[in-house]
């Protein structure tokens, strides 16, 4: 398989696997429905810094030290199905203690979440959730050899890095625009709570 070929299949996948729903997808939508959009592009952010970490060590070849029921997995596990649980309940709590409708005419005003949090939160699920890591590990294995070029490893990072960005950017900016949030309004409690109440659900599956 040439190289271009290699970088259109990592393409493809990267976009498959970011599309599908999970503890990355969640957090952004929660975050974006609950707070703002910024923050939904705050916790973005977080995910692609977390993104990096991933990409360097498998790229450099040491992620083939994280196999499944290894140490490293199993701490990387519990760590991120602990931190999702701890998510989930929060705001399923905090979700009580809010107005039942979005106030349009004070939109600008400051979330509840800092931006400091937000990009933590971005961060911590994405560097804590242990499918992540053998996603990357068991997909770029096929792909990263010890002889491949530095300037084509680093090419397959930068296409992951780009869509992930770009598609919870978006992904942000359209579920926070007027147009979806006036129609979720009545029900903005409800989804807030599900929303927790799903994210508790996805750390009890990491662990069991």
């Amino acid at each position: 398989m040439g190289n271009a070929s290699n970088l259109l299949t990592v393409a493809l996948v990267s976009f498959l696997a970011v599309v599908s729903p999970g503890p990355d997808f969640l957090i952004v939508v929660k975050n974006s429905l609950t707070y703002s959009r910024k923050i939904g592009f705050l916790t973005t952010i977080g995910i692609s810094l977390a993104l990096l970490i991933h990409l360097s060590y498998t790229l450099i070849g040491i992620g083939m030290v994280m196999t499944e029921g290894s140490i490293l997995y199993l701490i990387l596990k519990y760590c991120g199905a602990g931190y999702l649980f701890y998510i989930g309940v929060k705001g399923l709590l905090s979700s009580f203690k809010k107005q039942n409708h979005l106030n349009f005419a004070n939109s600008g005003q400051v979330a509840t979440l800092s931006h400091a949090a937000a990009l933590k939160q971005g961060f911590l699920t994405n560097l804590l959730n242990p499918k992540c890591a053998l996603f990357f590990i068991s997909f770029f294995s096929q792909f990263v050899l010890a002889s491949t070029p530095l300037a084509l490893k680093i090419s397959y990072a930068c296409i992951n890095w780009a869509i992930t960005l770009s598609w919870f950017f978006a992904l942000s900016y359209l579920i926070t625009g007027k147009f979806i949030l006036t129609r979720i309004d009545r029900f903005r409690l409800y989804v807030d709570r599900v929303m927790g109440i799903v994210l508790i659900a996805v750390s009890l599956k990491l662990i069991f």
